[in-house]
């Protein structure tokens, strides 16, 4: 059971950079030196509860203090690893409740495979979502067991944690309700739908749209993709090929999502048929098999029952609200861990609800086989990526540092400026220090003087002002320390840029790279001069590499 939980970690240890990349700039680093600049508690309250896009991200900002608080710095690593943490207490709330139902516990062991992915990088490798996504499963899973306990108080102290995480944690009143509902535990109900509406009206107080009416037009226009993207997004750990096209990306999670979604509504029809006969005696001459299900067994059908109705409304939402951007959101990265939650829970349900020993054993050897495969599909597919983003992120910190742009905005815009003087101000502070990996490799850049030898096939074209260098020689490495990069150089500024791997487009499906790398400069992120054009391989701590033309930036 350790085997994924170790690999996962040892992932985050090893590829995290500690650099803030796109939407990081706003919830921590901007937030933070607002904090240490405005010393009024009513502003600093305010800061704590401001909305960052369409979230509030009351926990993610509370752990950036309690670092800060600690150490007087900010740190993206840090971040990275207390998202984490709150993974792994999710994985430990599920052990918990299937302690609790005596099933052997060698049936938990597709959990882990399943939970535990390299699919859903995004979230545990990005500080946004890694304290969004990781933190809001966490508290919405431990509402849900301590609800399904009975322990009223805390599963609404729990919920409103869960509420404040991110935007989706509202998503944790309705299922709620769901618990109470089929309990037939009405006072306690009215009391968490006052809660709940408490809570989220606070929460969208003040909360503009978000450009949301755009996309009910968009679903009038074409409902047949939220229907699809509902699939999608509920099956979305069977992307197996991340790099081909959205076509052959999507098909396999629309088809798994359906498969399974039909076995979660019997399950969920189950689960309704007892408070249906209680409550209206409908439908009649119905055995209640339920009667005769241990307590423990109740309070994991309820635990389950919670976070699979949270998942259902999460899903449908996104499927309502998203395809407007494109059909490929309903499998990013940063949404995977919602689909590897939603295959446990239908897993669990399953082990739950059979009594035959025989049955069950032939489920748990079906659903570790398949979980198996999924976890070996996602370090195939998805290490390389992983791996690829460190090195994109490590050299674009040294741009950002050195040259005003590289972590996710267009140089010299507005905002661009804006995050330059942020950074700026942090390293003044003394509160944030960029990784010194990038100026080890700047100074191997500067020993190189030579030509690169036409033997090596290089080449290097320009349209439409932007540099296309291609390297049909070049691999690709899983080593953080190796890579391929071009750079451009003058006697003042050098700028880095990651080589990219080919991708492959042959008929092997599962084949995600090809030889050789290439990238693409913008002219118009260069200043004006005269500059040496290069490239330059960093391969188990040796480089080599040469300057491949001289280039006028006007």
């Amino acid at each position: 059971m350790t085997l994924p939980v170790l690999l996962w970690v040892f992932v985050i240890l090893y590829y995290s950079v500690n650099l803030p990349w796109y939407d990081d700039f706003d919830p921590f680093p901007d937030f933070l030196r607002k904090w240490i600049t405005d010393s009024s508690f009513s502003d600093r309250l305010t800061l704590l509860f401001q909305p960052n896009n369409e979230h509030r991200m009351v926990i993610g900002k509370l752990v950036t203090l309690a670092y800060y608080w600690v150490t007087g710095h900010l740190n993206f690593t840090f971040l990275h690893i207390a998202g984490a943490c709150f993974t792994l207490g999710t994985l430990r709330i599920f052990w918990l409740s299937f302690a609790k139902t005596k099933i052997n516990w060698w049936y938990f062991l597709p959990v882990p495979f399943l939970l535990f992915q390299l699919q859903y990088h995004l979230v545990f490798l990005w500080a946004i979502c890694s304290l969004q996504h990781q933190p809001v499963v966490f508290f919405i899973s431990l509402s849900m067991f301590l609800l399904s306990r009975n322990r009223f108080g805390w599963a609404v102290l729990a919920a409103f944690c869960a509420t404040y995480a991110m935007s989706n944690g509202i998503f944790v009143w309705p299922a709620g309700v769901m618990i109470l509902l089929l309990r037939s535990n009405y006072k306690q109900l009215a009391i968490w739908i006052l809660a709940g509406a408490i809570a989220v009206g606070f929460y969208f107080y003040g909360m503009s749209a978000q450009g949301n009416e755009s996309s009910m037009e968009f679903f009038a226009k074409n409902p047949h993709l939220s229907v699809l993207g509902f699939f999608a997004f509920l099956g979305g750990l069977f992307d197996f090929f991340p790099e081909k096209t959205i076509v052959v990306r999507s098909a396999l999670p629309v088809l798994m999502g359906f498969l399974v979604t039909i076995w979660v509504v019997i399950w969920l029809y189950k689960q309704l048929i007892p408070w249906l006969t209680r409550t209206f005696n409908w439908p009649k001459n119905i055995r209640n098999t339920n009667a005769e299900t241990s307590i423990d067994k109740k309070n994991q059908d309820m635990f389950l029952l919670g976070i699979l109705t949270f998942l259902l409304v999460n899903a449908l939402i996104i499927g309502l609200l998203r395809p407007r951007f494109g059909f490929f959101v309903m499998i990013v990265s940063n949404y995977k861990m919602y689909p590897a939650l939603f295959l446990t829970v239908a897993y669990l349900t399953f082990i739950n609800a059979i009594s035959g020993k025989q049955i069950q054993e032939w489920i748990f050897q079906f659903a570790l086989t398949t979980s198996v495969i999924i976890w070996g599909f996602s370090i195939y597919g998805y290490l390389p990526v992983i791996a690829e983003r460190n090195k994109y992120l490590t050299v674009n910190g040294y741009n950002q540092e050195h040259n005003a742009f590289g972590l996710g905005h267009v140089p010299f815009s507005r905002s661009a400026f804006y995050v330059d003087n942020m950074m700026k101000e942090m390293v003044n502070l003394d509160v944030y220090k960029y990784p010194d990996t990038p100026e080890i490799l700047a100074n191997e850049i500067g020993k190189i003087q030579n030509p690169v030898s036409a033997d090596e096939g290089i080449t290097v074209s320009v349209r439409d002002s932007i540099l296309y260098i291609n390297d049909p020689q070049s691999r690709m490495s899983l080593n953080r320390n190796n890579g391929q990069y071009a750079f451009v150089r003058d006697g003042k500024q050098l700028y880095f840029f990651k080589m990219t791997p080919h991708n492959y487009t042959g008929r092997n499906i599962f084949k995600q790279y090809d030889k050789g790398s290439d990238t693409e400069i913008p002219m118009t992120s260069l200043r004006p001069g005269l500059y040496d054009l290069g490239i330059i391989n960093i391969e188990n701590g040796k480089s080599e590499g040469g300057i491949l033309r001289k280039i006028t930036i006007p």
